[in-house]
């Protein structure tokens, strides 16, 4: 397995302040970039009431060609969510 780079993500909710906002692949960051839908690993360590768990999960990212602002969808949360409880199953 090759090793993980620390995940660097810029999330924007004010879409409505974006330049291009007409644009569905322009970013939303940085406004000039184009933004790539890529699967990547991510691996984190999650708190829960049994202790802290180590979760990796691949999942589809929103990458920008120019800035490398990186942001997730809804459906990314729930990959998230199902690794921590896949890892915290495992638990004593």
């Amino acid at each position: 397995m090759s090793p993980l780079k620390p995940l660097k993500i810029a999330r924007c909710d004010n879409v409505a302040a974006m330049p291009n906002e007409g644009d569905p692949g322009a970013c939303e960051f940085c406004g000039h970039g184009r933004v790539i839908r890529r699967t990547e690993e991510v691996a984190f360590y999650q708190w829960t009431g049994k202790g802290y768990v180590f979760c990796r999960a691949a999942i589809p990212m929103n990458i920008c060609n120019r800035c490398g602002a990186k942001n997730w969808e809804p459906e990314a949360e729930k990959l998230i969510q199902k690794a921590v409880r896949r890892e915290h199953d495992k638990l004593p």
